[in-house]
C-alpha cells in the first residue's frame, strides 16, 4: 500500500514539474519574474537566431548602416568652382570670416616717428582713449655685427681667454672696456665687427674649426632710434580714427604686428 502511494506521488510531481515550465499551468516561470518586459516586446514572433558567419546577419547589418555623407566634390555641380563647393559643405554653424576678424585680436602698428613727430602723433592719439592698448616702442636699425666671447670672471677671465686665444693662433682681438655702454658686454673679448650677418656666421665657422667654440654674434644698432606704436585690439571706429589721424603723417606706414 505504502509503495503505491509513494508511486504516485512521484508521478504527480513529475507532471507537475513537466508542465509547470510550458505553461500548462497558468503563467510560465519566465513569465512570473519578468512580466513587464515580456510585455514591451515588439514582434517577438519575428525574431530568429542566425549563427555569427550567417550571410543573412551581415546582409542586414549593411542595409541598416547610415548613408554616409555626400562628398563636396559629389555635391556640386561639374565645371563648379572647388572653395566654393568646399564652403557649400561647411557646417551652418561656422560662423563668417568677418564675425571671426571681428572677435580675434590684432595689432597694429604705426610709423618709423622721429622725437618730434612721435610727440605730436601722441598727443593726437589720446583722443582715442585707449589706455593700455597702445604701446610706444624705440627701434633701432642694425648697422653691423660683433663676433665676441661673453665676459665671464671679469678680467681674470677674460686674461685667460685671451692666453687661449693666442695658443690657438687668433691674435685679431680686443678685451671690452668697463666703460662700453652696454654693462652685460664688459671684459668681453670682441673678435671681430661684420657688416652683414652672414659675414660673422662665416667667421664663426672658421673660429670652431680653429677650436674656439664660446664665439657668439650680437647686432649693433645705430644710436639715433625711431619711434613705434603699436596699438591692439582696435574696433572699426577707432580704426578709422587712427587713419584720419595718421593721414597728417603722411611718410609713416600702417602694418600688422604681432600683439
Amino acid at each position: 500500500m505504502k509503495l503505491k502511494l509513494l508511486f504516485w506521488l512521484l508521478l504527480v510531481g513529475n507532471v507537475i514539474l513537466f508542465g509547470l515550465p510550458r505553461g500548462y499551468f497558468g503563467a510560465n516561470a519566465t513569465e512570473r519574474r519578468e512580466p513587464q518586459r515580456l510585455a514591451e516586446q515588439l514582434h517577438p514572433e519575428l525574431l530568429s537566431v542566425l549563427p555569427a558567419n550567417s550571410e543573412k546577419l551581415a546582409s542586414q547589418t549593411r542595409s541598416q548602416a547610415p548613408a554616409s555623407a555626400p562628398s563636396a566634390s559629389a555635391a556640386a555641380p561639374a565645371g563648379a568652382d572647388p572653395a566654393a563647393a568646399a564652403n557649400a559643405a561647411a557646417p551652418a554653424t561656422q560662423p563668417p570670416a568677418a564675425q571671426v576678424a571681428a572677435v580675434t585680436s590684432s595689432c597694429t602698428e604705426v610709423g618709423n616717428f622721429t622725437v618730434a613727430d612721435a610727440k605730436r602723433f601722441s598727443e593726437q592719439l589720446a583722443s582715442l582713449n585707449l589706455g593700455d592698448r597702445v604701446a610706444q616702442k624705440l627701434t633701432q636699425d642694425v648697422t653691423s655685427h660683433m663676433v665676441y666671447i661673453p665676459p665671464q670672471d671679469g678680467r681674470e677671465g677674460a686674461e685667460r681667454r685671451i692666453a687661449e686665444l693666442r695658443r690657438l693662433g687668433i691674435g685679431d682681438f680686443y678685451v671690452i672696456p668697463d666703460s662700453f655702454p652696454n654693462p652685460a658686454l664688459r671684459s668681453g673679448i670682441s673678435l671681430g665687427i661684420f657688416r652683414t650677418e652672414e659675414a660673422a656666421k662665416a667667421y664663426v665657422g672658421q673660429l670652431i674649426s680653429r677650436g674656439v667654440r664660446s664665439a657668439r654674434i650680437i647686432a649693433r644698432r645705430s644710436g639715433a632710434g625711431k619711434q613705434v606704436f603699436q596699438l591692439r585690439d582696435l574696433s572699426p571706429e577707432a580704426r578709422t580714427a587712427l587713419d584720419n589721424i595718421k593721414s597728417a603723417f603722411p611718410d609713416q606706414e600702417i602694418r600688422a604686428c604681432s600683439a
